[in-house]
């Protein structure tokens, strides 16, 4: 019966470790990427909401090429026709974008603090 109770107290303790390594693994959120595509000479979703941490990927599903230009300069993706470009998102505030060579495609990003 001793045995019994002593694996009974060794499984218990295994347990609560791995109990505690979940909640401490499930604590902290993991970055996401955000997809946006580039059709028809706009960015679908235009907003866009993300976290810092999270990465931005635009997809040029486009019959021309293209950018994603910060309007401050802090970061300029080239899309070429076909292509993917991403950037990770750093710093929280609210970004706004436009194609360099179709300056009438504009798109917003907020960006969240990682929680």
């Amino acid at each position: 019966m001793r045995r019994h109770s002593e694996a009974g107290a060794s499984c218990r303790a295994a347990l609560g470790i791995a109990a505690g390594m979940i909640l401490l693994w499930g604590g902290t959120a993991c970055a996401a990427t955000i997809a946006i595509t580039v059709s028809d000479l706009a960015f679908e979703p235009a907003v866009v909401e993300a976290r810092v941490g999270d990465v931005i990927e635009w997809r040029n599903a486009d019959f021309v090429g293209h950018t994603a230009t910060d309007r401050s300069g802090q970061w300029d993706v080239a899309l070429p026709e076909g292509k993917s470009g991403s950037i990770p998102m750093t710093t929280p505030g609210v970004m706004s974008y436009f194609c360099r060579f179709h300056p009438q495609m504009t798109g917003i990003i907020r960006v969240k603090p990682k929680l």
